[in-house]
């Protein structure tokens, strides 16, 4: 079977986001596929950019096409649509030049290359499944970022249109499926979460020099890492930082970057905090060794309810890490981490909650061992790339039997 895998983020280890699609698209090949991934130039991607509009590169067996598309965390949101705009217009293009396709393997965001599926569907005669990582247009919907009446109007529309058209869908957690339901009934949904990297983010690791390096000594450490942004909220971590500052034993870390990072740089400076520090980004496998540092590993969102429903690549490299995980907000996750006893969730962004949960874990430090081993046994378990990965090539292949038939 040939899947064209397409993927504006596409990710590999060498870049600092996660890697699902990478992930996935090896496994595939190790099965016997052939797999054909189109994607772009994200600036924390670990793809080097050339000079070249458009390279083909051989990655572990996946051939990777790469158009001239560049995007940044960083970006306007006007460059960002544009940049939107011409991946799904140069992967129309990178899809009709390649051969023999089976299926398509569509996975959002950004919505638009659910356009550029179903263009290939038509022209290709082949079906397509989308994978849905985040909500849109909701998210942005939500968060203020979209709100012309219009524009609303327009995204809502194609998002329905993107999945009425595709023959099943994936979701990355119980909450976007019930959404995605709530849209559209006639389209099969199969929930598959993000995966942990059991093999890259591990509990053997030592992170004593970095604890060293930053003078970390024996304060209770909980780090947070990944992109700084308006969904992120991690003012609500300064906030925190604030709250405890007459505890010398507590200590917050923000790891990463993105359009928030100066603002929170200078309120941590403006307040005169201590006890929380903000460290650059960094290639994956040097995020392993920072996270195996800290004692406790923080997924933290904006005060908006449908971030609840998210899939983030850190919670389940937490996991991996045999970290226990404390959350600012609700829903499945919480769930899955109290049920198991490998972390804690809040009422979602509540400071009140959240702090007395921190006050907990460190005045219960003998417990943090238990709840990280716990953690590790969800995330070999529960969350195994290979068991995932083949969950989606069982679909993928039952789809492209159905449209045979």
């Amino acid at each position: 079977m040939h899947i064209l895998y397409i993927h504006q983020h596409f990710a590999v280890p060498e870049g600092s986001t996660g890697t699902r699609s990478y992930e996935f698209a090896r496994r595939w090949v190790e099965a016997g596929h052939k797999v054909t991934t189109v994607t772009g130039y994200y600036d924390i991607g670990g793809l080097t950019s050339g000079r070249k509009f458009r390279r083909r590169l051989d990655i572990e067996g996946i051939n990777v096409v790469i158009v001239g598309t560049k995007y940044g965390n960083k970006q306007s949101f006007i460059r960002r649509i544009v940049s939107f705009l011409s991946f799904c217009i140069l992967s129309v293009f990178a899809g009709l030049r390649t051969k023999n396709v089976d299926i398509i393997y569509a996975t959002s965001t950004p919505l638009t290359v659910g356009v550029t599926a179903i263009i290939l569907k038509w022209l290709k005669k082949v079906p397509y499944v989308f994978e849905v990582r985040d909500q849109w247009p909701e998210i942005p919907i939500e968060l203020g970022i979209i709100k012309n009446i219009i524009a609303k109007n327009l995204l809502l529309r194609l998002e329905k249109t993107i999945y009425k058209r595709s023959s099943a869908i994936v979701a990355l957690s119980p909450g976007m499926a019930n959404g995605i339901k709530k849209i559209i009934d006639d389209r099969p949904v199969e929930v598959v979460p993000n995966c942990c990297d059991v093999d890259v983010f591990t509990p053997d690791i030592d992170g004593s020099a970095i604890r060293q390096k930053h003078k970390w000594g024996d304060k209770l450490v909980l780090l947070h890492f990944g992109a700084m942004g308006r969904a992120n909220g991690l003012d609500f971590v300064i906030d925190a930082a604030d709250r405890l500052e007459d505890n010398p034993d507590i200590h917050f870390v923000l790891a990463g970057g993105g359009g928030a990072k100066k603002k929170l740089t200078e309120r941590i400076v403006k307040l005169g905090l201590n006890n929380i520090e903000i460290i650059d980004s960094m290639p994956k496998r040097e995020l392993a060794t920072l996270v195996a540092a800290c004692d406790v590993a923080m997924v933290i969102f904006a005060n908006y309810s449908i971030l609840e429903n998210n899939s983030a690549n850190k919670f389940f490299d937490s996991l991996s890490a045999g970290k226990p995980v404390l959350l600012n907000y609700s829903g499945w996750q919480r769930e899955i981490l109290e049920h198991n006893y490998a972390g804690f969730g809040c009422d979602l962004c509540n400071l009140e909650q959240f702090v007395e949960k921190v006050l907990y874990l460190n005045s219960h430090r003998k417990q943090l061992a238990r709840m990280g081993q716990n953690a590790r046994r969800m995330a070999t378990e529960d969350f195994d790339r290979d068991k995932l990965a083949a969950q989606v090539l069982s679909l993928l292949e039952e789809q492209r039997k159905k449209n045979k038939n």
